[in-house]
C-alpha cells in the first residue's frame, strides 16, 4: 500500500514539476523570418523587447512568460521573439517601432502589420488581457491610429493619441501630436475639464506639462481659465508642485545637467509665479531664490535662504529638506554650517516621520564632518 501511494506521490510531483517547467518558446529568429514562419502556420507574431539590464524584463522571463497557461496560449497562437535592443537587429528595431521603455512587446500580424504595441512588467492576467486585445483586428488602438493616419485631426481622437503614444512610452511623438491638438483648440477649449488631464497632476502629463514645456507655460500664463473650469486649488496645486520640483531638481543638480545655470530663466519662473495667486507664491519665490543660488554654486546663500524661511514653510514646500541633504552630501568637504538650526526647526513643524529622521541624518552629517581629522564615534 505505501509502495502504491509512493508511486501516485511521484507522478503528482512529476507531473507539476514538468508543468511548472513550461515556457514560451522564443525563437532565434528575425523578425521577417517570423513573419514568413507565421503566414505559413497561420499565427500572429509575439515581439518581446528587452534589455540585459532591464529589471522587469528579467521578472516577466522567470515569471509571467514560464506561467502554464500562458506558455500554452502562447506557443499555440504565435511565433514568439525574443529581441535585445542593444544587439543585432534591435537598435534598428527600436528605432522603427519607437522603443521608448523596456519590456515593450510587439504584435504583429502575417503581413507584418503592427497590430497592437504595450509595455512594462505586469501580472499574468493583466499580460494576457492586453494581448487578447491586441490580437483583435479591431483593437481600440488601431482603429485610433487608422484615423489619425487617414487624415482625421478631430480634438477628441488627437486627446485619446497622445494619452495611448505615452501609454505605449512614444513620448516623443505624442508631444508632437500634443503640439497639434493644442494649435486646433481655442483658448476656452483648452481648459475645459476634458483636456486637463493634459495640464494636470498624473503620469501623462509629467510627460507633457513639466516646467519650461509649451504646456506648463500655457497653464501658467492662463491659469484663471483653467480655475474657472478645474477649479482653482487643483490649478494652483499643479503650478506649485512643478516649481516645487524645479527647485529640489536644482538642488539636486539634475536641472543643470541639461542645461547651464541662466539668469533670465530664473527671473521668468519667478514672474510666473508672481502673476498667480497661489496660497504659497512667497514660499515659492523663496525656492527659485535657493534653486537659483544652487546654480550660482552659491551654498551658502542656500542654507541662509532655508534657515531664514524654513518657519514660514508649509508642509509640502518642507519637503525641500530631502533635496538640500542631498546638495550638501555631493560637495567636496563641507561642514553643514547651521545644519541643526534648519533641521530642529523643520522637525518643529513637520508631521512627516521620514522628514523627521532624515532631519536628525543631516544633524549627525553634521557632528561626523566636523569631527577632528582621524577622530571616529
Amino acid at each position: 500500500m505505501m509502495k502504491q501511494i509512493m508511486i501516485v506521490l511521484l507522478i503528482t510531483f512529476g507531473t507539476t514539476a514538468f508543468a511548472q517547467h513550461q515556457k514560451i518558446n522564443f525563437e532565434q529568429i528575425t523578425i521577417q523570418e517570423a513573419l514568413k514562419k507565421a503566414k505559413e502556420q497561420h499565427k500572429l507574431v509575439f515581439v518581446d523587447c528587452f534589455t540585459e539590464w532591464c529589471i522587469p524584463c528579467k521578472q516577466m522571463e522567470a515569471g509571467v512568460f514560464k506561467t502554464d497557461s500562458v506558455a500554452a496560449f502562447f506557443n499555440s497562437n504565435f511565433i514568439n521573439v525574443k529581441m535585445d535592443m542593444e544587439k543585432g537587429e534591435g537598435p534598428a528595431t527600436m528605432k522603427t517601432y519607437a522603443i521608448g521603455a523596456f519590456p515593450s512587446y510587439l504584435l504583429f500580424d502575417t503581413d507584418g502589420k503592427l497590430r497592437y504595441k504595450f509595455v512594462g512588467g505586469m501580472p499574468a492576467a493583466e499580460f494576457m488581457a492586453h494581448i487578447r486585445k491586441g490580437m483583435r483586428t479591431d483593437n481600440e488602438d488601431s482603429k485610433l491610429t487608422a484615423r489619425y493616419d487617414a487624415g482625421e485631426r478631430q480634438p477628441d481622437l488627437l486627446r485619446a493619441l497622445v494619452l495611448l503614444k505615452i501609454r505605449v512610452a512614444e513620448r516623443g511623438i505624442a508631444k508632437n501630436i500634443n503640439d497639434e491638438l493644442m494649435a486646433v483648440l481655442n483658448p476656452a477649449q483648452r481648459a475645459l475639464p476634458e483636456n486637463w488631464v493634459l495640464f494636470g497632476e498624473n503620469s501623462y502629463a509629467m510627460y507633457l506639462s513639466d516646467v519650461d514645456s509649451p504646456n506648463f507655460n500655457y497653464l501658467v500664463n492662463n491659469w484663471k481659465d483653467f480655475a474657472v473650469q478645474n477649479q482653482k486649488d487643483t490649478v494652483d496645486h499643479k503650478m506649485s508642485f512643478i516649481f516645487r520640483k524645479l527647485a529640489g531638481e536644482c538642488l539636486e543638480g539634475y536641472y543643470f545637467k541639461d542645461k547651464p545655470y541662466n539668469k533670465a530663466a530664473f527671473e521668468q519662473y519667478k514672474e510666473q509665479i508672481k502673476a498667480t495667486e497661489m496660497p504659497d507664491k512667497m514660499q515659492l519665490l523663496v525656492l527659485i531664490d535657493m534653486a537659483e543660488a544652487a546654480g550660482q554654486k552659491d551654498y551658502s546663500k542656500v542654507t541662509t535662504l532655508f534657515e531664514k524661511n524654513a518657519s514660514t514653510f508649509s508642509e509640502d514646500n518642507l519637503r525641500i529638506m530631502w533635496p538640500y541633504i542631498t546638495m550638501c552630501s555631493v560637495i567636496p568637504d563641507y561642514k553643514y554650517p547651521r545644519a541643526k538650526e534648519i533641521a530642529d526647526e523643520v522637525i518643529r513643524r513637520t508631521k512627516n516621520p521620514f522628514l523627521v529622521s532624515s532631519c536628525e541624518m543631516l544633524k549627525e552629517n553634521q557632528i561626523r564632518a566636523n569631527q577632528p581629522s582621524g577622530k571616529s564615534n
